[in-house]
């Protein structure tokens, strides 16, 4: 089985280019350019930055969304929850002007509803659109997450639980001059995954494969700590969601790594973020 697992570990280039692109400081880099939202030249705001630079993130400006969504929702009536993990995240770019484009699914756990959501999240108002600390208003990128729970034989949704804050309270580097390193290299690094990994049966039964980005930070002593797994599925269309069972494979396992070779930045070892690709392939 573990020889049938594929783990996608980029060069060092590569990891270093998704540090500085997928998330980079606020301070150097708070816009990302969305090339699928429209023809607008004007670049998009990730969320996550946002949120880091003490920005305000989109809301829904027609009353309770959640109460919407249920409202409008047409569940299959045959539809039961019986997956470990019953989260659905619908991605989408909010307007200035508060209005809604470029939607697409960023991680589901059932088909038929995950459509649904998807379908009646289009048919959404006008949001209050994200601003940045001293007011601007910007186009942002943003993550609608909910979590399936069955009630009295119906299904409803809710929002899923909000991530943790951020454990490490030091300062943290996004690029640096020598990025952290797993001891002994990309090739250790693989080896260790290999032999820890247990691709996820249900993940398998579901037959769920794809790339998972696992974020954390490395402090200046070399521990890793806010590891958060993500699938990548973001601004593509026809790249098909999976569920967070994958992610928190992933997760698990970087919880698992021994401490790093920290990261160094003006000759001062520092704490960094770091991007870890991890790619799932169903075994055959």
């Amino acid at each position: 089985m573990k020889k049938q697992i594929i783990f996608l570990l980029s060069f060092l280039f590569a990891v270093t280019a998704l540090n500085a692109t997928g998330n980079a400081d606020p301070s150097r880099q708070s816009k990302v350019k969305n090339s699928t939202a429209d023809s607008s030249d004007e670049k998009v705001v990730k969320d996550v930055h946002l949120a880091r630079e003490g920005g305000t993130l989109p809301t829904y400006s027609a009353g309770d969304v959640w109460k919407y969504m249920n409202d409008n929702v047409n569940f299959p009536a045959d539809a039961e929850l019986v997956r470990s993990d019953n989260s659905v995240i619908v991605h989408f770019v909010v307007e200035k002007d508060g209005s809604l484009n470029t939607f697409s699914l960023f991680a589901g756990s059932y088909p038929a509803l995950d459509a649904e959501v998807l379908r009646v999240a289009k048919t959404m108002k006008k949001w209050k659109p994200g601003k940045r600390a001293n007011g601007e208003k910007v186009r942002t990128t943003f993550l609608f997450g909910g979590v399936y729970k069955s009630e009295n034989g119906k299904i409803k949704l809710y929002p899923l639980p909000e991530r943790e804050p951020e454990k490490y309270q030091g300062e943290v580097c996004t690029v640096a001059d020598k990025m952290p390193q797993f001891p002994g290299g990309f090739g250790a690094m693989n080896k260790f995954i290999s032999e820890n990994m247990q691709y996820p049966a249900e993940a398998i039964e579901y037959k769920e494969e794809g790339n998972v980005m696992v974020q954390f930070i490395v402090s200046p002593t070399g521990q890793i700590s806010d590891v958060f797994g993500v699938v990548r599925c973001r601004f593509n269309e026809k790249c098909p969601s999976t569920s967070l069972v994958l992610a928190k494979e992933a997760e698990r396992i970087v919880k698992l790594m021994p401490n790093w070779i920290p990261g160094e930045h003006n000759g001062e070892i520092v704490a960094t973020r770091y991007v870890l690709p991890v790619k799932f392939k169903l075994p055959q």
